[in-house]
């Protein structure tokens, strides 16, 4: 059977995974604190070739990684006492079912019991890790540019837990708006950065980037299909002929 066959289908298997991360993409394009993925191509067998142990036919395509783009989005003013947004590098940390993980979607409001949680309903930690509590019917809570929660501007009832890591680029994602550190990322340190109390960072989510590269990939894989039926369609002729010189 011809290499060629493979080497197309194998790029066609990576355009379908570039295809789910820009589809991701899109479907998060106003979700705040999401964070855009881009699928990162490799060549696999390029070493054995430079190494005189492959030939040019043996290259074949897949996809490395997906690469996660932490750069911060735009904030969206929203003047809600509870919507916080980080103003510059670093993450709330938030408690799961899974273990701690980590956000920078700060659209917080107050669950059952009094706990301050995530949209999803995670508690929100506190500086000693801890959930953060809400006292019921006391009067307005608030978040400072310190990340600490007052009641009616006076009384102190808990600070957010906003941390950063030496290596934020292995930080892993769970979900749409979590990130999980691997031992890679290192510990969690806590994080220097500001916050903006009343606002919410938007996705970095470029919508006429996510539909060119949609388009981008779906014609690739559309090209790809075809030349994977033309290889198959000559390998059919060239088995077909055999038979009939036989």
């Amino acid at each position: 059977m011809s290499s060629g066959i493979w080497m197309a289908a194998s790029g066609a298997s990576a355009q379908m995974t570039a295809l789910d991360a820009t589809a991701n993409n899109l479907a998060n394009a106003t979700t705040p604190g999401y964070k855009a993925d881009q699928a990162v191509f490799q060549e696999h067998l390029a070493q054995a070739l430079f190494a005189g142990k492959a030939h040019a036919e043996m290259r074949y395509a897949s996809v490395a990684t997906v690469h996660h783009d932490l750069r911060s989005g735009p904030l969206q003013v929203t003047q809600r006492p509870l919507d916080v947004a980080i103003d510059g590098d670093g993450y709330f940390a938030v408690q799961t079912p899974r273990g701690e993980r980590y956000t920078r979607a700060g659209g917080f409001q107050v669950g059952p019991g009094g706990t301050l949680v995530t949209a999803q309903g995670y508690p929100v930690l506190d500086l000693a890790g801890s959930p953060i509590q809400i006292p019921e019917e006391k009067g307005t809570v608030e978040i400072g540019e310190d990340g600490v929660l007052r009641v009616n501007g006076e009384e102190e009832v808990g600070q957010l837990r906003v941390v950063d890591f030496e290596q934020p680029g292995a930080l892993e994602k769970d979900g749409d708006t979590l990130f999980r550190a691997p031992a890679r990322a290192g510990q969690p340190i806590p994080a220097s950065a500001l916050l903006q109390p009343g606002a919410l960072e938007l996705p970095n989510v470029s919508i006429v980037k996510g539909m060119t590269d949609l388009v981008s990939a779906t014609r690739a894989f559309e090209a790809l299909e075809k030349a994977v039926e033309a290889y198959s369609d000559l390998e059919r002729r060239a088995a077909s002929d055999i038979v009939r010189a036989r």
